[in-house]
């Protein structure tokens, strides 16, 4: 299983296209927001200001969320987050920082994409926290009553629910496990947006889903504020229709190089399994390994031997 993460809004425009259908139309997440890339700095390019909001009118509407959307982790403490703007405000924000270098804690890289997103007004006891993620031989939900910014060490304090493969999930599992400590007026809708997540992940081969805060308002809609996750990218014979486009986007603080692209183009063309992946494009040491077993061994003993400052890069043809 060849797991790739991919962008806040490409999992949210996801699931406002698939929630409702995997619910049974009970829920639905009516915006995933916009997604804002360098070519606003170019009035030539095809993505202009302009265009955005012709495209979005409900931006002039309402107050925004802005933030980037690079893979980054723990935004709101890095200072990356920018709440309750108008879309005036958060353009301004975004072009003082578009294609900028920012450091987040050791790395430093270039701002390049932003999400820009409905604002939603909502109380802190209204946050919970939920992960799904995939193992050999189980997909595994936590569940934690208290989310936000501060949840703090969830794999200590979250409730815990395997799901064996071949089992199939019901909503009483849900609350019986995961929502005891959640107020009982909200436990049943609770439970069916989770039985429907749970549909969606699983459908559409996600490997890992995380949403904190996951928000719960008063009238019971359920609304994902902030989003990490992973596909099985070796699904894409399957769900490449569903999927649609996805922009598979390199770890914060490394570019992405051309070759790499030109790589992951054929092997989503082949059997076999063709990978590149630039660590060090100033290294001496580079490596052409034929498995994907001997390649890792490969770059585990140039590591061993002490030049894995010099390793280039990570290197893959099999099948």
């Amino acid at each position: 299983m060849s797991v790739k993460p991919i962008r806040e809004h490409t999992g949210k425009a996801l699931l406002h296209r698939w929630l409702g259908e995997y619910s049974g139309g009970k829920h639905s997440y009516a915006n995933p927001g916009v997604l804002v890339n360098p070519d606003v700095l170019d009035k030539t390019k095809g993505q202009t200001w302009d265009a955005i909001l012709e495209a979005n009118p409900w931006l002039k509407e309402q107050k925004v969320v802005a933030k980037p959307d690079q893979l980054i982790k723990r935004r709101g403490k890095a200072g990356l987050i920018a709440v309750n703007k108008t879309f005036s405000e958060a353009k301004d924000w975004v072009m003082e920082r578009m294609c900028k270098e920012q450091k987040v804690e050791t790395v430093t890289g270039q701002l390049t994409h932003f999400l820009i997103e409905p604002m939603v007004p909502h109380k802190q006891e209204e946050e919970f926290y939920i992960c799904l993620h995939s193992l050999r031989y189980y997909d595994e939900i936590l569940f934690y009553h208290e989310g936000g910014v501060d949840v703090g060490d969830v794999d200590a304090k979250a409730e815990r629910l395997q799901i064996p493969t071949g089992v199939d999930l019901t909503a009483g599992m849900v609350t019986e496990k995961l929502l005891g400590k959640v107020p009982m007026g909200k436990q049943a809708n609770l439970a069916s947006f989770v039985l429907s997540l749970y549909k969606f992940y699983k459908d559409l081969h996600f490997a890992y889903l995380e949403i904190n805060p996951l928000v719960m308002l008063e009238d019971n809609t359920v609304v994902p504020l902030d989003m990490a996750a992973k596909l099985d990218e070796t699904a894409g014979f399957l769900c490449a229709q569903r999927w649609g486009e996805v922009d598979w986007p390199p770890p914060f603080g490394r570019a992405a190089y051309p070759e790499e692209a030109l790589i992951r183009d054929m092997d989503g063309k082949t059997g076999a399994s063709l990978k590149l992946t630039i660590l060090n494009d100033r290294g001496r040491v580079w490596t052409m390994v034929a498995g994907g077993g001997a390649s890792v061994v490969y770059a585990d003993t140039v590591a061993d031997y002490g030049w894995g400052h010099e390793l280039a890069n990570y290197g893959e043809y099999s099948g």
